[in-house]
């Protein structure tokens, strides 16, 4: 069974995956769920192709499958290990390794974005130990509601993706350069070594 081709978009330059969408950045933002709509109809097509590869791959699947595992596994445990250290115990490699799994999940049957970071990262660590010397330091929340106070701290995060979403916001990235990139690539090394320093 042939595969069906490649959406334009997906090959094509920004400029020309705006084109695609038939509208310039600006109507994007102004139509709800546009690009939403887009990435669905470019990814169904391939959505049963790519679950098929996988059943008939076999055991070839095997050698991709420890890759990524442990690829993904090891820094969530030592990140996890350093939560814990961070937030006397609340959070831990338990719950790491649990958000983990639940988003790679998530990701594995709705996700369309093979470059999305599913994992823990230094910038996440450091956003709950924030929140956490934050919370001790308030005599309404401290170490009893830290966790309710970062779960609602979560929940507006993901009405703010949401958002981002909805209006298509995603399309802005054509506006950045490859430094853009390669600064959040430096600030995630420069945290490390931080951490590293510090330990």
């Amino acid at each position: 069974e042939e595969s069906p081709p490649l959406p334009p978009f997906i090959l094509a330059s920004p400029a020309a995956r705006r084109l695609a969408f038939g509208s310039p950045l600006m109507d994007l933002l102004r139509s709800p769920f546009k690009g939403v709509v887009a990435d669905v109809k470019g990814r169904a097509p391939w959505y049963k192709d790519d679950w098929l590869a996988g059943l008939r791959a076999g055991f070839g699947i095997l050698a991709p499958t420890m890759y990524i595992f442990f690829a993904s596994a090891l820094p969530v445990i030592a990140f996890g290990e350093q939560l814990s250290n961070e937030t006397n115990g609340i959070l831990s490699t338990v719950e790491t390794l649990a958000s983990t799994a639940i988003c790679g999940i998530i990701h594995a049957i709705l996700g369309g974005q093979p470059m999305m970071i599913v994992g823990v990262a230094e910038p996440t660590i450091i956003m709950y130990t924030y929140l956490y010397n934050f919370a001790k330091k308030q005599p309404g929340l401290g170490e009893r509601l830290y966790l309710a106070w970062a779960g609602w701290v979560c929940i507006w995060t993901a009405i703010m993706l949401f958002l981002l979403a909805m209006f298509n916001a995603s399309n802005v990235i054509s506006r950045f350069t490859r430094v853009a990139g390669e600064l959040f690539g430096m600030l995630i090394t420069v945290l490390f070594l931080q951490e590293a320093i510090k330990v």
